[in-house]
Order: structure tokens, then sequence, then C-alpha cells
């Protein structure tokens, strides 16, 4: 890609790496091996059925979107975390909708608010899919790691501007 470099096919993915500092707010370590401050480049992943499945003109602007709003993206994710920690805006359906105490449990010290979601998370890859569930158009999906769901992760739709779902990384939907 012109600005984003090479990208090489893994069977399942074009995978490259980009640059997206806005996300090394997110600074959570999930205590496997010594600290590692974030770098500011992350992989962007475009999801591909073989490797002449290349990325369409329209997830490479909701890539394009993504990188652009980098910096916004880290506040609207936990904003948009916290908001349903609490009851508040669209629900996920997930666990920790409305479940700020469950969510809570064992972090110390708790949360209080949206930017103490900043330690607690931190940005694993960029996922471009063609489309999701309710959702008939490329989407990315950023995979986060997080203490408060060390199993599956937490995964946040979005169109580059708006964040339009969360929920496991791997399994994902538009809010309801």
């Amino acid at each position: 890609h012109p600005q984003w470099g090479r990208f090489t096919f893994n069977g399942y993915a074009w995978v490259g790496t980009v640059p997206a500092p806005g996300f090394d707010a997110f600074v959570f370590e999930n205590g496997y091996g010594p600290p590692t401050p974030p770098t500011g480049n992350y992989e962007l992943m475009f999801s591909a059925e073989d490797g002449s499945d290349v990325p369409s003109a329209a997830a490479v602007a909701v890539a394009a979107a993504v990188l652009t709003h980098h910096e916004e993206l880290a506040s609207r994710v936990t904003a948009a975390l916290w908001d349903d920690f609490n009851g508040r805006g669209p629900d996920s359906g997930m666990w920790w909708h409305d479940a700020l105490d469950e969510v809570s449990e064992g972090i110390e010290p708790a949360p209080q608010g949206p930017d103490d979601l900043l330690g607690r998370m931190r940005l694993r890859r960029i996922v471009l899919w063609k489309n999701t569930y309710r959702y008939e158009k490329p989407i990315a999906v950023l995979n986060f790691s997080a203490e408060f769901e060390g199993e599956h992760g937490v995964g946040m739709l979005t169109d580059g501007q708006t964040i339009l779902g969360a929920g496991y990384s791997a399994d994902v939907s538009p809010y309801h």
C-alpha cells in the first residue's frame, strides 16, 4: 500500500503494520512476560478468503478512517464501554452491560471513570471485516486484551469514527 507499506497474506487475512500512536493510551500489561511500552505501531488485518481476495476500496476507506481518527477513537472506546458498564447508551448484550460492580471485581483500584479503562486495556490489532451480522458493509474491529475480560478479550466495532458495537474480540456484534 502506498501509505501503509507491505501486506502479506497469512492464509485468512492480509496483514501489515501501521502507525496509530493514539492507541498507545491503552497500556494494560497482561502479566505474561516483561512489561513492554506500546510502540505506536499496530497490526492491521483485512479478512480475505484467499490470496486473490484483495481488500475492497470500501474496506481500505474504513481502515483509513480508523487510522485518521485513532486519537479520538481511544476516548470513544473508553466512553462507550463506560456507558455500557453503567447501563447507559446502546446495549452491547454482554455480561458487562449495567454491571460495573462485576467489571470492577478484582481490579485495584476499581475504575472510577472512562479514563481509568486506559490502564485496563491494550490494543492488539485492527481487523477489517467485509461485513458482520446486521451490518452489510466493511467494518473495523479493534481487538483489545483487557483486565476485566482476560479470557476472550474485547472487540469494539467502528466505522473509523463511531463505536458501533462491543463484545468479545472474535465475536462482536453491532449494538442491539
